[in-house]
């Protein structure tokens, strides 16, 4: 789970080991946007209890990636065209101004987290691990946010994380070739790294653009929005 390591709690283990396994399944094509999330089948296939299941579903439900419906259980969310417009609307008003403070603020500890993710991202195209690229992809702008030390910037962000991730799950269709995720984020960590705020923030902001306009597209029937 992308917030095992907050300071603020430290999640039970075995809830948090279920959530990750659960985030996976949804990333992998297992449950589907809209598909419902049964406690019981959950706690057969894990060998777990519901309690344990219930809990792992609360902390899905806080990264947005889950939403429990009133006396009907909880479901993966579904990403509708107006949904898409949103996300990357959001992104790129969050991720624009997190870029500008972090390169405002970064620090040779800073510089090191981030080098490390796109290192890791380099790994991860080079061995042709899509999913894996994609959560580094998010973890790269979490990062990101982090280094730019504003705690509800922080909170608003990670309510968008599990959109997020869907959205790039969709958009990930458009580049066959896994590095030119990596080359997206290179020049962005290179304005951040030299403390140039207006690349950084330019840089963050047309940084999803693109990719919703290409998903809209087919959503309206082959219309781009």
């Amino acid at each position: 789970m992308r917030h095992s390591q907050d300071a603020a709690h430290v999640r039970p283990s075995l809830e948090t080991e279920i959530a990750t396994a659960i985030q996976e399944g949804i990333l992998d094509g297992e449950w589907k946007p809209g598909d419902r999330l049964v406690e019981m089948e959950l706690a057969q296939k894990f060998g777990v209890s519901q309690g344990t299941i219930r809990g792992a579903l609360k902390y899905l439900q806080a990264d947005g990636l889950i939403e429990h419906r009133p006396r009907r259980g909880n479901f993966v969310i579904t990403v509708s065209e107006e949904d898409i417009r949103d996300i990357s609307l959001m992104r790129d008003i969050l991720e624009s101004a997190a870029a500008q403070l972090a390169s405002d603020r970064i620090t040779d500890v800073g510089r090191a987290r981030l080098m490390a993710v796109v290192e890791d991202m380099r790994l991860a195209s080079d061995n042709r691990q899509r999913r894996k690229l994609l959560e580094l992809d998010l973890r790269f702008h979490r990062t990101v946010v982090e280094i730019a030390g504003s705690r509800m910037l922080l909170d608003i962000y990670k309510r968008l994380e599990g959109p997020a991730l869907l959205f790039l799950l969709l958009a990930d269709e458009f580049y066959e070739e896994s590095q030119v995720i990596v080359d997206l984020h290179e020049p962005l960590l290179a304005a951040i790294c030299s403390g140039d705020s207006a690349r950084a923030h330019d840089l963050a902001r047309r940084h999803t653009d693109q990719d919703a306009i290409r998903l809209t597209g087919p959503l309206s029937g082959g219309q781009a929005g």
